[in-house]
Order: C-alpha cells, then structure tokens, then sequence
C-alpha cells in the first residue's frame, strides 16, 4: 500500500476486526472513483469556506449557496441531488463560523502547502493541508495549517485528533527546520458540525495514546 488517507484510517478504526481485514483488503485493491464521502463529494463546500479562512469574505458562502442551488435543480440524479443539499447545509451554518479563531491575530504570510505521504509508525499517510502560514509571535517565527474535513455523520474529537496529529507532523517535516510549529494553530475543523482541535488539545489529552494504538493496529493490518 503506497497510501491511506487519515479518512480512511477513521473508517478503519470503526469496523470490526474482521471488518478491517476485508476493509485493507479493498484498499490495497485497485481504485474506482465514487461520489461517496470521498474529497470530491465535499469540494464545493469545503472548497468556498477554505476561500474565506484567507479573504474573510463571507459573501463568497452567500454566492456559492446560490450557485449550487441552481446545480441542484439540474441534477436528476438522486445521489446528486443529495450531495448538493448536503455542501448547501454546511455553507449556510459556515456564516455562523468563528474564521478569526482559526488563525492568529497577527500578520500571516501564507506559504505554499503540497501534498505530502509520510510515514507514521511504518504507515504512508497522506497528508493534504488546506493552508499553510507563517507568523512571528514574541520574536518567534511560527508555521501553522489548517486542515478542514467533513463526514456525514462528523468526526468524534478523537477521529479529529489523527488529522490534527498526522498535521502536527506534516509541519514538522515540512518546516521544522525554519520556523517552530504552532500547537495552538495547527488545526483540523469539521465544517459539518463546526468542530476544530488543535494540537494543544491533543498534548493536554489522552488523544495521543488512542492515535498510537490506531496507527500500531493500522500498520499490523497492512503488512
């Protein structure tokens, strides 16, 4: 296996155990292209509100809503129509959004983020930041990211602390060697249910212990 996304680690971490073993098996298989929960079905929304985290402009949620609204009345296909309501219903809540809590204060510069596979206790993770900035706090030069992701049932805290963590990591990786990374602003949020985590959270909790079990059950089931 070349990579697993940390949303299929979630979907690992609620089956059986018999019901991972047949889950691995149909990863390592061949990919087919669905429109069931994958980063596609959340695009849109998830797509408008990363726009707003930089401009600040919520108009941009207001002008998005009203062009899906118009694919929706196009789309004659059930599952269509479903996804769009759904990217419809989170860009309506994200107007009640705190997007100042999500980033410091301060100046940022924003930095370019890329993809990245990394490994975690012998497991590829990939790793797909929505921003990535920088910030100068008390003489410190700092990188955070934020990470917005979406489910239809939602992520628990825990599930959110494996984005946070594998984040943690990512910038640590990526920059670590140029700027300290923020704990307080490397976040993962939920834009379904407007739930974030830091990885201060993750340090102050038993998060990490539930993410190394994870990933040591992961990495046993894989090989």
């Amino acid at each position: 296996m070349n990579k697993i996304s940390v949303a299929d680690i979630v979907r690992f971490v609620r089956k059986t155990p018999a019901g991972r073993v047949t889950f691995i098996a149909n990863l390592k298989k061949p990919k087919v292209q669905t429109n069931d929960e994958g980063g596609n079905y959340w695009i849109i929304s998830s797509s408008a509100i990363s726009q707003v985290f930089r401009s600040e402009e919520l108009i941009v949620l207001d002008d998005k809503v009203d062009s899906v609204i118009e694919k929706k009345k196009s789309a004659t296909a059930k599952i269509s129509k479903d996804m769009y309501q759904c990217n419809i219903d989170i860009l309506h809540n994200a107007k009640e959004f705190d997007f100042q809590d999500l980033k410091p204060y301060f100046s940022v510069s924003y930095i370019k983020n890329t993809k990245s596979i990394l490994e975690l206790r012998g497991v590829p993770i990939q790793i797909i930041p929505n921003h990535v900035f920088t910030f100068e706090e008390n003489g410190q030069k700092k990188v955070g990211a934020i990470w917005f992701v979406a489910k239809k049932d939602t992520y628990s805290k825990e599930e959110l602390a494996i984005f946070v963590y594998s984040l943690h990591q990512y910038l640590k990786n990526m920059w670590g060697n140029k700027y300290e990374v923020s704990d307080d602003y490397c976040i993962a949020f939920d834009i379904t249910v407007g739930h974030k985590l830091n990885y201060k959270e993750i340090v102050s909790s038993n998060y990490q212990e539930f993410i190394k079990e994870t990933l040591i059950d992961l990495r046993k089931a894989i090989q």
